[in-house]
């Protein structure tokens, strides 16, 4: 891409920004509607002003230019801008709330584009160092809704090449292997489609298999995990889990069956259950509602002087406690394993104070590991 048209997407963007923002302020106060109207001036000095952090060596654009940029950013993403008056002087949104070139659909020519690029990039999966392609597609197929139902038969009708991809992926074993899965199970996530799930959470123990809806696909210390609402067909009852991307042994879409009346069965939000934990553990998640609670954490002057930056967590209280040569750090969190293992890594420089029963915990706990480095013989 030729920097004349980065020029112009970078155009559209600071555009659509402006417009996304004017046309979602229904619910505002007049003050603050006109607050957020954008007029072609001030439209025209925004996009200039960006235009100016991103080259220093571009010139600023005329207004036909912009006028022409509101015209093809129409036609190219498919949406409706509306030019309006206010107090004699035009101004521009959306014709509904939520309307974006973010969330624009493809065209047919478009979505023909990007299935034939998906064709040409497969040899990426079979490449060491390129396993970032099994995300980046996902979230392409997810974004634009482009899960073509007949990929077997487009992969059976392929040339054979000169390169058997079935030695090629045996023979590279990277660390991240598992991402192959993320194409299937971000459809099944985005469709609501059931899938039949066998897993291994240790290496050692049998295969499991579930039947279960993919509800949540997320990133936990640079590892992949999934969320899933599984069924117990023997039960008869639900229950939810988080399995690692990297447990997974195989995936079958045509012959789960999962009860109709499961979907949206009580609200659950698997975005507000991480967000009041230090991190996330495999397994089945307890039903019971984990309430969180203030944990005060007390860490050594180095260690602390980081997190009074960079946060421990999004509940922490911005009133902090010196205390021992070090700072005392109020959370608000559920107390669970995550929570010791994060206090566990920096060893004697954190101490975990309040609540009482965790601090007693976690004292047994270090207990079990000292325990470990005993001496076996000797005196």
């Amino acid at each position: 891409m030729n920097p004349i048209h980065r020029l112009a997407f970078l155009r559209y963007i600071v555009i659509d920004e402006c417009l996304f923002e004017a046309t979602n302020n229904a619910s505002e106060s007049e003050a603050a509607k006109e607050a957020k109207i954008w007029f072609k001036d001030d439209l025209l000095d925004a996009i200039n002003e960006r235009i100016a952090k991103f080259s220093v060596h571009s010139k600023p654009i005329a207004m036909r230019t912009l006028e022409k940029d509101i015209v093809d950013l129409q036609a190219l993403f498919d949406v409706k801008v509306l030019k309006l008056s206010h107090n004699r002087r035009a101004h521009y949104r959306y014709a509904h709330s939520g309307m974006s070139i973010r969330n624009s659909s493809l065209s047919a020519e478009q979505a023909l584009a990007l299935e034939q690029l998906f064709v040409h990039l497969e040899s990426f999966h079979f490449m060491e160092g390129q396993e970032w392609w099994w995300e980046a597609e996902s979230r392409l197929r997810v974004h634009f809704d482009l899960f073509p139902e007949d990929s077997q038969v487009r992969l059976a009708e392929r040339k054979i090449k000169s390169v058997n991809a079935a030695a090629v992926f045996e023979s590279h074993h990277w660390s991240d292997a598992s991402r192959k899965w993320l194409p299937v199970l971000s459809k099944a996530a985005a469709k609501l489609i059931p899938v039949r799930l066998a897993y291994r959470l240790k290496h050692d123990v049998p295969l499991s298999h579930t039947t279960c809806r993919i509800e949540w696909l997320t990133v936990d210390h640079e590892e992949w995990l999934i969320g899933m609402l599984s069924w117990d067909e023997e039960a008869e009852e639900m229950f939810r889990m988080l399995v690692p991307l990297k447990a997974v042994d195989s995936v079958d879409d045509v012959t789960a069956h999962f009860p109709v009346e499961s979907h949206d069965l009580d609200g659950w939000s698997w975005p507000s259950y991480a967000a009041q934990r230090m991190g996330l553990n495999d397994g089945i998640i307890d039903s019971k509602l984990e309430v969180s609670e203030p944990v005060q954490i007390w860490l050594e002057e180095p260690i602390a002087n980081r997190f009074m930056v960079d946060p421990i967590h999004p509940s922490q209280d911005l009133r902090l406690q010196r205390a021992g040569g070090g700072v005392i750090f109020t959370i608000n969190v559920v107390v669970d394993a995550a929570l010791f293992r994060w206090v566990m890594q920096w060893g004697n420089q954190a101490q975990l104070l309040e609540p009482a029963e965790a601090r007693h915990t976690l004292r047994l706990k270090a207990r079990e590991v000292a325990s470990l480095y005993e001496p076996m013989f000797g005196p």
